[in-house]
């Protein structure tokens, strides 16, 4: 088989692949999706507008081993939680320590295959939902959301 001839299967096959998952993503993994019955799955999957944010940088979390022969994996990201005023975003700031020690606790019960797989929505409703937990409540965090604003796997 030549390169030419390699060479148009493969970009075939990532052309099937990419229609796939646009199929996929609209069908139900989407913005469309719900992300379960707790109180954060009727929460917003879409950003929700607002003049003030607090930035959690540099979580480096190391995900689940894959057995004794796989090799540890490091999920790093940047966390961004809307808040509704300055008053909010003080008392967000505050609870930065707690904040990042959920966000590390839950996202390291995954390994890097689960993580790969999930979309950046659904890592946001999974540290949404463990927050709403953590806080009693969506009514009682001094955020209004948690944004994924950067995230690297490797």
């Amino acid at each position: 088989m030549s390169k030419k001839t390699l060479a148009i299967a493969l970009a075939g096959v990532l052309v099937l692949l990419g229609a796939a998952a646009a199929a996929g993503w609209y069908a139900g993994w989407g913005p469309f999706a719900g992300r379960g019955a707790g109180e954060a799955a009727r929460r917003p999957v879409a950003p929700v507008p607002s003049e003030h944010y607090v930035t959690l940088d540099k979580l480096v979390v190391m995900t689940r081993s894959n057995g004794a022969r796989g090799r540890p994996r490091y999920l790093a990201l940047d966390l961004v939680f809307a808040v509704a005023d300055k008053e909010a975003a003080k008392r967000t700031t505050a609870q930065l320590p707690l904040l990042r020690s959920v966000a590390l606790r839950t996202l390291s019960a995954y390994t890097a295959d689960e993580l790969r797989q999930m979309q950046v929505d659904q890592i946001a409703g999974l540290l949404d939902d463990q927050f709403v937990q953590v806080y009693g409540g969506a009514g009682r965090m001094p955020f209004n959301q948690v944004l994924v604003a950067r995230m690297m796997l490797e």
